[in-house]
Order: structure tokens, then C-alpha cells, then sequence
């Protein structure tokens, strides 16, 4: 009997045989949760990142708008051109959304949620929709982007065609080492709906994107700003007049009314210049009023500039209000200011940790931590009419004092006051609810959070006994052996645990000595 069971010819053996297959045909389709998560992480980052793209097409639209509105002639062409951009792209855009919400359905029913897809390692509901003979979508929106794909070329430089024909390529892929059929097989055959979806999101993106550069193409074919002149003139444009020694002077020269095809020729003094450019040195040239002239070549013709500038010593504020270096683990004030610039003007970064406003001038940095950086660098940074300006300054991050516990009772007077060792009132300890923990030596005031204690008594013999509590509180058994102190006796209170701001566990190694008086 057991020779026929073990027999590979057997019904029973081949049986065994078939579902081993499909059980490891099952194990090869599966795919692992993680995957499918991360789909749904890209999913979520490029359905952020379209809906940016879409309001800036927006705001290109709206320029094009007012463009066709003060100059209804002149802008018709480019305009009536954006108008159909943006209805072909909609359309586009549209009709992937309405294929990844056929695709949910498929899997999830009726009520299928394109943002809560439940079923997303099914792999048959994208090959359905997509690739179904006759009926399936696949071949229709290569067909819509290989057209789409070919009139947004149509409207921009070589370059950008390029670039639109490697965004929105139909090419027929290679996937698994297997060359696939056409390039709807090549996405949609044998994928999880997460993926299909996420893919269907990246095609929308490359749209909106798409749409952007052919928007902002029109936009540069209308010279909006089209003003007879009878004067041409060069300017020079500072980032700022005023300059902190150390820093270069920069500014811009610019040539009114001149032809944007045609490049001029920008000259420093008698230097030829790459640029529209300046950048002059002022470290070692002292302080005060400087003057610096050039002129533009044109079409043939010269044209002159001259400016000034003033060299400042540097005297931006970045100061701590309480300290010269910076604490991890809690909020450190500063104050931060720049000469001649609105408070509202300055804006403060930092390398490591968070620095958030708080009242006028008084920023606070928080967040550091010296296990991450030993030093942070704090950046002012101001833009006053356009004309921006900056500077730094390096602090070096210091770890928190140990905190001291104490014991918090009231004077005869009812004012607070903290014990931290020697004699004392058995009544006041009686009084008292616990022990405490801070950080106070006159500058800082850092709370902490105490989760635990130990008394230590020492019996007639010197042996130690120690008692335990688990948060700030005295345990009643630490109360009562405290009620049975007579005076000149003692107890520590050591092993301290707490909480830092930052809730990091911290524990004090001070013990702090209590005498009943």
C-alpha cells in the first residue's frame, strides 16, 4: 500500500503535484504589502505635485488673460492658442482620471475610492479595463498621447520637444526580460492596481507639466510690455547701496528698450565683463562711499553709467538674550536684527533645529541636538525692495546642566521655597508632597519632569535600607519611616529619575543629604 501512495504516477501523487504548482504560482504573483504602501506613497506625492503644477498653469493662464485684455490685437494669436492648450490638456487629464476610477471600481465595486483603494494587489482589474479586447482603453490613451504629445511639440523649441517626446514616449518596452507587445501591455498586463494607478498619476503629472512649459512658451512669444520710447539708457540696479565690509557689492546693468536677440556688450571701468553682472570685492578696501562707472556697447553705440555704494562694518544681531552659545533640548530666546532693515524684513534659518518668531525682535531656537551637530548655524537673511542681503553666525551646542532635585514647601510667611539639602523641619517634610527637579542657577530656570526616587535610611546596625518610588510623589511607606525620624537623624534621597523638556530621561547622580531638625 505504501509502495502504490508514494508512486509519482498516482492520482493521489499528482494531485500533491498540482497544487504544489499553483501554490507556487501564487507565491511568485504575490506581492508584499510594502510594495504596495510605497505605490501609494508615490501615488500621494505626485497627485501633490500636479496639483502645484496645475496652479501655476493656472497663474500662466491668468497672465495670458490680462496680455489679451489690455492688447486684445496684438495677444489674439498666442491667446486663442492657450485656450486650446489648456481644453486639450483638461480633456487629457480627465479622461486618465476617469480610467484610474474605472480601474478602483473594477476591484473595489461600485463605491471604489481612487484615494482609498482596498484591493491594491489585484492584478487583473488594470488588464481589464486597459487591455480587454475590443473594449479595452489601453490602445485609445496611447493614441491620445501620441497625439496630445505631437501638437504640444508643435508649439515649443526643439529642445522642449524633446523633452515631451521622452516624458509622454508610447515606445513599446522591454519589461521582465520579455519584450512586450505594445506599450499598453508593457504598463497594464499582469500590474497591481496600486502600481497602475500610480502610473496613470505620473501621466497627469507629465501633462500639467507639459502644459506649463507650452503656456509659458506662449506667454514669451507676446511682448506685453511693448512702450514707444525715444531714449535709450543704461542703469545699474544694486542688490543693496549699502554694503557690510567683507561682502561684495552686486548689481545689475541694464540697457532700456533694447533688443532681447541681440546681446550687448558690458563694460567695468575699461573691463569687458561676461555678464550683466557686478561683483566688487570690499574686504581690506576700508569704510565709506564708493564710486564705480562703465558703460554699455549697443548696436554700435556707447552707453554710459555711473553709481555709489557705501561699505558698512558689518553689525547684523544675532545674540542670545541669555547666554553665548545655544542649549539642546530646550527653547533658546535671541535676539535678531539687521541695521536700517524692517524687523518684519529679516528672516532667520538655521543648520540644525527649528528657529520660530516669538515677539518683536525675539526669535526662539529650539530643537538641537549635540549628538546630531556640535554647532549650529543661524542665517539672517533680508529683502528690502527686492535687494536681498545675509549674514551668519556659528553658535556651538551645549548639552543641559544636570538638573538639582529639591523639595518644594512654604516659609512661615507662605512664600515658596526650595530645600536641596541639610537641615529641616520634620514638618515640613511631612508637608511636602515629594521631590522635584530643576535646572536653576540664576540664568536658567529648565524644569524637569521627575518619574522616580529612592530614600535611602540607615538602621542601628549601618546597614542602608533603601525605599522606592516610582514617580515625584513620597510612597506612604517613605512618609511613615520619615514620621519615625527622630531629630539628628538622616536620609538621602538619591537615584533620582526625570524627564529633560525635550523628554529625554535623564538621571541626577547628586545625592542630596536631609537632616530632621
Amino acid at each position: 500500500m505504501a509502495g502504490i501512495s508514494n508512486n509519482p504516477n498516482s492520482p493521489r501523487q499528482k494531485m500533491i503535484n498540482l497544487m504544489y504548482l499553483v501554490f507556487i504560482a501564487m507565491m511568485a504573483l504575490n506581492v508584499s504589502s510594502e510594495v504596495l504602501d510605497g505605490f501609494e506613497i508615490v501615488e500621494n506625492s505626485l497627485r501633490k505635485s500636479t496639483e502645484e503644477a496645475t496652479k501655476r498653469n493656472e497663474d500662466a493662464k491668468s497672465d495670458l488673460n490680462r496680455a489679451y485684455e489690455a492688447n486684445p490685437a496684438k495677444v489674439k494669436e498666442w491667446y486663442e492658442k492657450g485656450l486650446d492648450v489648456k481644453d486639450r490638456s483638461d480633456e487629457l487629464y480627465d479622461y486618465i482620471d476617469e480610467l484610474k476610477l474605472r480601474i478602483v471600481q473594477k476591484t473595489d465595486g461600485a463605491k471604489g475610492d481612487v484615494h482609498n483603494i482596498e484591493h491594491k494587489d489585484d492584478l487583473e482589474a488594470a488588464s481589464t479595463v486597459m487591455l480587454a479586447p475590443v473594449v479595452g482603453a489601453g490602445r485609445k490613451l496611447r493614441e491620445h498621447i501620441e497625439t496630445y504629445r505631437t501638437d504640444m511639440g508643435n508649439l515649443v523649441d526643439a529642445s522642449k520637444k524633446n523633452l515631451f517626446e521622452s516624458m509622454l514616449t508610447t515606445e513599446t518596452v522591454r519589461k521582465a526580460g520579455i519584450m512586450a507587445t505594445s506599450w499598453e501591455n508593457a504598463m497594464f498586463d499582469n500590474m497591481p492596481v496600486a502600481a497602475a494607478i500610480t502610473i496613470l498619476t505620473k501621466l497627469q503629472n507629465d501633462i500639467r507639466y507639459v502644459e506649463g512649459e507650452v503656456l509659458s512658451t506662449l506667454i514669451t512669444n507676446v511682448d506685453v510690455g511693448d512702450y514707444r520710447v525715444n531714449k535709450i539708457k543704461a542703469f545699474v540696479i544694486p542688490k543693496s547701496q549699502i554694503v557690510t565690509s567683507g561682502a561684495p557689492y552686486e548689481a545689475q546693468i541694464v540697457l532700456a528698450a533694447v533688443d532681447s536677440t541681440k546681446q550687448p556688450e558690458y563694460y567695468l571701468g575699461t573691463t569687458k565683463l561676461k555678464d550683466n553682472i557686478i561683483s566688487i570685492g570690499t574686504s581690506g578696501a576700508g569704510i565709506g562711499e564708493r564710486t564705480f562707472a562703465g558703460y554699455v556697447m549697443a548696436e554700435g553705440e556707447k552707453y554710459l553709467f555711473e553709481e555709489k555704494y557705501s561699505v558698512t562694518e558689518s553689525s547684523a544681531t544675532i545674540a542670545p538674550l541669555l547666554m553665548s552659545f545655544l542649549y539642546e533640548s530646550i527653547d533658546n530666546d535671541l535676539e535678531m536684527s539687521m541695521p536700517g532693515v524692517p524687523s518684519g524684513a529679516v528672516v532667520p534659518s538655521i543648520s540644525s533645529g527649528t528657529v520660530k518668531f516669538k515677539e518683536k525682535n525675539i526669535w526662539t531656537v529650539s530643537g538641537l541636538d549635540l549628538a546630531k551637530a556640535p554647532e549650529a548655524t543661524i542665517t539672517l537673511t533680508s529683502n528690502v525692495s527686492g535687494r536681498q542681503s545675509s549674514e551668519s553666525k556659528v553658535f556651538k551646542v551645549r548639552p543641559l546642566p544636570d538638573p538639582q532635585p529639591f523639595i518644594a514647601y512654604k516659609d512661615a510667611n507662605g512664600s515658596p521655597r526650595k530645600f536641596t539639602g541639610g537641615l529641616v523641619a520634620k514638618r515640613t517634610l511631612i508637608e511636602a508632597t515629594g521631590v522635584q527637579a530643576a535646572i536653576d542657577d540664576g540664568v536658567l530656570l529648565v524644569p524637569h519632569s521627575v518619574t522616580g526616587f529612592t530614600l535611602v535610611f540607615i538602621d542601628g546596625m549601618g546597614n542602608s535600607i533603601p525605599f522606592v518610588s516610582n514617580s515625584q510623589e513620597f510612597t506612604p511607606q517613605q512618609k511613615e519611616r520619615i514620621r519615625d525620624l527622630a531629630r539628628g537623624k538622616r536620609f538621602y534621597i538619591s537615584t533620582v529619575k526625570a524627564l529633560n523638556p525635550a523628554g529625554r530621561p535623564v538621571t541626577i547622580k547628586y545625592s542630596m543629604e536631609v537632616i530632621v531638625n
